[in-house]
């Protein structure tokens, strides 16, 4: 009996381990034009960027010489081609495709035991197009809902959404300073929003 309940607690240890410790791969497009924020993931260690080719031309994926990791993924061409690299320390990681280094760089920053919540908060990129009144909203993790407050508190809008990009037609809403609220999962984020 004393057996059984040793093995029991230290299945339920292994499983808490492996439970706690499980990593995250992101996706990442690779193209020409693709920089900056959509090109850039904060993760942890042990989590794994994996960029996909979406045009035909050669690309490659290697880090600047500022970089806490060194990585090189070779000349690769062809849409739908991959390479994936697993970062294991702490730091900031910029990058590029020396072939076209003006239009093709990003940054992989990767910080200690994230929870889910601040994997969210820091993955979600916003923009607001204020000629068309549409607000942008796109995230490595997919967004379950949006909702927009005014300052006052009180819900505007709501939008089911249940992907990783959602576009919101604002123009109804008179102008203002409005909050955003994303929800994924368990993990949500807020973010302020100006409509002209």
């Amino acid at each position: 009996m004393k057996r059984t309940l040793q093995i029991l607690v230290l299945a339920m240890v292994l499983n808490t381990t492996i439970t706690t410790n499980a990593q995250t791969t992101y996706n990442l497009d690779w193209a020409l034009n693709i920089n900056g924020a959509a090109a850039s993931v904060t993760i942890e260690p042990g989590d794994t960027v994996e960029w996909t080719w979406v045009d035909n031309l050669q690309h490659n994926v290697v880090s600047t010489s500022s970089a806490q990791e060194s990585f090189n993924s070779g000349l690769i061409q062809g849409q739908g081609s991959t390479w994936s690299y697993t970062f294991t320390e702490v730091g900031v990681n910029d990058y590029v495709c020396t072939p076209h280094s003006s239009s093709m760089f990003g940054t992989i920053t990767v910080e200690e035991a994230l929870s889910a919540e601040d994997k969210f908060a820091k993955n979600v990129l916003f923009s607001m197009n204020q000629t068309t009144n549409r607000l942008q909203v796109q995230s490595l993790i997919s967004i379950d809902e949006l909702i927009v407050y005014n300052l006052l508190g009180v819900t505007q809008m709501r939008y089911f959404v249940r992907d990783q990009y959602a576009e919101i037609d604002l123009s109804s809403l008179v102008s203002g300073v409005y909050l955003v609220q994303a929800k994924g999962g368990e993990a949500q984020t807020s973010f302020k929003v100006v409509k002209r």
